[in-house]
């Protein structure tokens, strides 16, 4: 959950290994630069929140879970069961994600104005700063009164703050598919440099990679301690 910062910082490596390439235009040049930096900084600073994204998440499993466990008891596996695990895991991944919306904020800010002579690409990294953006931005959901309220309908209807986080949620998150087509479509603008970025991503990859796992341990303790089928 908190490793989808991991898009963004797979952009510097294929900035920092690009092979040299003749450069369409100036401002393509330019702007490859500048998403190269704010990625960079972005990097710095998300860094030293990596600890406290993972507290936040397990925190917020671990309130949940005694502030109503066996919420979901008797509930059958079903798709309203499904969307109430989308918020569960939604919820954890927005309250990692808020600890550095600040640096979110500002790498948003940074790359919002990037244009390249190739408009599929200008696209492709607006939309996926602005959803990196609104997903650091989205409130937290009100899980145990959504669980409550299901299991009110026998467990028939899920509210429709449930139906409205999960949606907005996955519209927010980025997609796989998007940082392979950015990386292809950057590659004719992007030339060899700042090899101690990679590394400083390398580094943080394994931070993320290791916060994710143990995101994904309280995550199920929590779906036990809610007795919610997946």
């Amino acid at each position: 959950m908190l490793a989808g910062l991991l898009p963004t910082l797979v952009l510097v490596l294929m900035l920092a290994v690009a092979p040299a390439v003749a450069l369409a235009k100036p401002g393509d040049a330019a702007a490859t630069q500048a998403l190269a930096r704010a990625t960079d900084t972005l990097v710095r600073a998300v860094s030293p929140d990596v600890p406290r994204g993972l507290a936040a998440a397990k925190g917020l499993a671990a309130h949940i879970g005694s502030q109503c466990p066996r919420a979901a008891a008797g509930s059958p596996q079903n798709r309203e069961s499904e969307q109430l695990d989308d918020e569960v895991i939604g919820a954890m991944t927005v309250a990692g994600y808020r600890t550095a919306a600040g640096p979110i904020a500002a790498f948003a800010r940074a790359v919002g104005g990037l244009r390249w002579s190739n408009g599929r690409l200008t696209r492709t990294v607006q939309t996926f700063a602005r959803k990196l953006h609104e997903l650091s931005q989205l409130a937290v959901p009100n899980l145990c009164g959504d669980i409550q309220t299901w299991a009110a309908s026998s467990y028939a209807t899920v509210p429709a703050s449930t139906t409205a986080f999960v949606h907005h949620y996955l519209t927010v998150t980025p997609e796989a598919a998007e940082v392979p087509l950015m990386i292809q479509l950057l590659m004719p603008y992007a030339t060899p440099s700042d090899f101690p970025i990679l590394r400083r991503v390398e580094r943080l990859e394994t931070r993320l990679g290791e916060a994710e796992a143990a995101a994904v341990e309280s995550y199920s303790r929590l779906i036990i301690a809610l007795e919610l089928k997946q």
